[in-house]
């Protein structure tokens, strides 16, 4: 205590300053330690007590319910109820039972495919063939033919280039199909034993073909008719125009396939009777001329090629004898 007293003001100003030592409060505590197993035999989980299995989660099952709704009578099939043609694009053979309406409602439906699609006649010479002779109601021909647009919107229309006879002849077949690989794995069996294939050699253009005929209450002569077939080609937009039949008056107008339409309208103001109207292909190149052998050759082949129901049209480069 004495020795307190004696100190100067300064020096106990210091020894108030001093800082307290944290060891003096709290007493040292030595850190746990890991011990790591060196063991090659243990798995790299399970060191340093990490060998506890815990039990695994398994995902809570979901009950879902369904609502049944409830069936009064019997339940009939959509095709005999609604639809009257079959949906098939192919050939049926009926039953000595089958009715009249149901054998001319599949004729309906092919000429459809055959012609393009199209359920008017204006633009489909294979249903307007096949409407002339036909006995039916107009509102079961009506009905058939709504049902034939439905089942053609599926399809579409594309061009296949065939080689005949080792670079004899080229062809292009116009088809209508909804699935075209298995229209080519179909031709291909006939394609190998007429030795052809599928090969385009870019010998033909695309072009709008127009059929007509020009009424006339008197027979025309060859060089009057082409007279005004030349006169009426340059008004209408035509690029090239040839006579099938002098005595029905049958021409052939071709023009750019995005004018087909315009085109068609205006040979109708100039008195012409349209039948026909398609985006067909024709020859680059002069036709070729085949020997009656060959001929014979490639009549078979094409007469094969179109029994099939999808193949629409066939256009080629052989001239007709």
């Amino acid at each position: 205590m004495s020795h307190n007293r004696g100190q100067d003001p300064m020096d106990r100003s210091i020894v108030k300053k001093l800082p307290l030592l944290k060891s003096s409060i709290n007493p040292y505590r030595p850190k746990p330690m890991l011990t790591r197993s060196n063991s090659p035999q243990l798995e790299n989980d399970k060191r340093n007590g990490l060998d506890v299995q815990l039990p695994e989660e398994t995902d809570p099952i979901i009950a879902k319910r369904v609502r049944w709704a409830p069936i009064y009578g019997n339940r009939s099939s959509s095709k005999t109820s609604t639809y009257i043609t079959s949906m098939s694009n192919k050939q049926i053979r009926f039953d000595q039972d089958t009715p009249d309406e149901d054998r001319m409602a599949n004729e309906l439906r092919l000429a459809v495919h055959r012609g393009g699609g199209s359920i008017d006649p204006e633009k489909n010479y294979e249903l307007r063939a096949r409407l002339s002779p036909l006995q039916l109601p107009y509102s079961r021909v009506q009905r058939i033919l709504k049902e034939c647009e439905l089942n053609e919107r599926n399809n579409n229309t594309f061009s296949l280039p065939m080689d005949f006879g080792r670079q004899l002849v080229a062809m292009v077949c116009k088809v209508r199909t909804d699935n075209l690989s298995d229209l080519k794995m179909r031709l291909a069996p006939l394609l190998r034993q007429s030795k052809a294939r599928f090969f385009n050699r870019h010998l033909f253009y695309e072009t709008g073909l127009i059929e007509a005929t020009l009424p006339s209450k008197s027979p025309l002569s060859f060089e009057d008719l082409n007279q005004t077939l030349r006169t009426d080609s340059v008004w209408c937009k035509v690029t090239e125009s040839a006579i099938i039949d002098l005595e029905k008056c049958a021409v052939l107008f071709k023009c750019r396939p995005q004018e087909l339409r315009e085109v068609t309208e205006k040979l109708r103001q100039c008195s012409y009777k349209i039948m026909h109207t398609e985006v067909g292909q024709c020859p680059k190149k002069p036709l070729v001329d085949l020997t009656e052998r060959q001929m014979k050759r490639y009549k078979e082949f094409r007469k094969k090629i179109l029994q099939d129901e999808d193949v629409v049209k066939i256009y080629d480069n052989v001239r007709a004898l």
